[in-house]
Formats: C-alpha cells, sequence, structure tokens
C-alpha cells in the first residue's frame, strides 16, 4: 500500500497479471522512444545482456514499487514490470527496437534521396546547367592535365 493511502493506476494489474498478455503496444511505444532518443545500440546490448536475469530485474522491479511509484505514475511502468517476467518479451523488444531503428534509417535514406533529386541548391543549378554557366573550358593537353599549358618543372 502506499503511504498516501492511494493504489496507482495499474497497480492492481501488476498484482493481478495472467501472463498471455500482448505487449505489442508498449514494445513499439518503448522501441520509438529509443530509437528517436538514438540509444539504440547502448539498448541492445544492455536488453541483450540482461535477457538471463529479465525476471530477477522483475521482481526487483515489483520489491521497488513503491519507492518509484513517487517517482513514475504510468501504467506503462506496470506494463513494463509485467512484461520483463518472460525472457521472449525482452527478445520482442529488442527484435522491435531493431525493426523500428531500421524504418528510421530508411526514412533517412528517403528523405536524403528526395533532397538530392530535387537539385534546388547551387550544386543542382550547377548541375543542371551542363558546369559551364559562366567559365571557360580550360584546354587539355597531351599529359591529361588541365591547365594553361605551363609546365610545372618535372
Amino acid at each position: 500500500m502506499i503511504s498516501s493511502g492511494r493504489t496507482p493506476q495499474g497497480f492492481h494489474d501488476l498484482l493481478e497479471s495472467t501472463g498471455d498478455e500482448d505487449f505489442t503496444g508498449l514494445t513499439a511505444r518503448l522501441a520509438k522512444e529509443v530509437v528517436s532518443r538514438q540509444l539504440t545500440v547502448p539498448v541492445i546490448i544492455f536488453l541483450e545482456s540482461v535477457k538471463p536475469l529479465s525476471f530477477l530485474g522483475n521482481q526487483l522491479l515489483i520489491f521497488a514499487n513503491p519507492v518509484v511509484s513517487l517517482l513514475v505514475s504510468s501504467p506503462d511502468y506496470y506494463g513494463f514490470v509485467r512484461m520483463l517476467e518472460d525472457r521472449e518479451n525482452v527478445e520482442k523488444l529488442i527484435l522491435a527496437i531493431e525493426e523500428e531503428n531500421a524504418r528510421e534509417a530508411a526514412r533517412k535514406r528517403d528523405a536524403k534521396a528526395a533532397k538530392r533529386s530535387g537539385g534546388r541548391g547551387f550544386l543542382g543549378r550547377l548541375r543542371r546547367s551542363g558546369g559551364t554557366s559562366g567559365t571557360q573550358e580550360k584546354e587539355v593537353d597531351g599529359g591529361d592535365r588541365q591547365g594553361d599549358h605551363q609546365d610545372p618543372g618535372d
């Protein structure tokens, strides 16, 4: 029981867990947060290293609930605690993070390609004009060097 006399939202769900829940929404939200904060690699390394201890972590979070509930009042916390009971859920979270990271990389790559194909900047104008906008073409001498035919004195 919390010292204020009220129990946080989701706490009773923590106690009455059936074990056959679907955490896809929670894993998707967590994956988006991790990728948006650019913490993909550290989080995956951490989750892979603590995966064998996930049930112990679950029990530790349940034990620390009175203190943690002072800081966190989100029902997602209790869902995360329930999710940690099973190692398969931790593996699903890792896969969701990797998939979200791949989607984000594809979005960035597509945006970069679209920006390049637009060519609205200086280089785009230079490409469209053929690179000869007001400049003179230099002659090429026999030595595959461009210049004004001065010998550098090899």
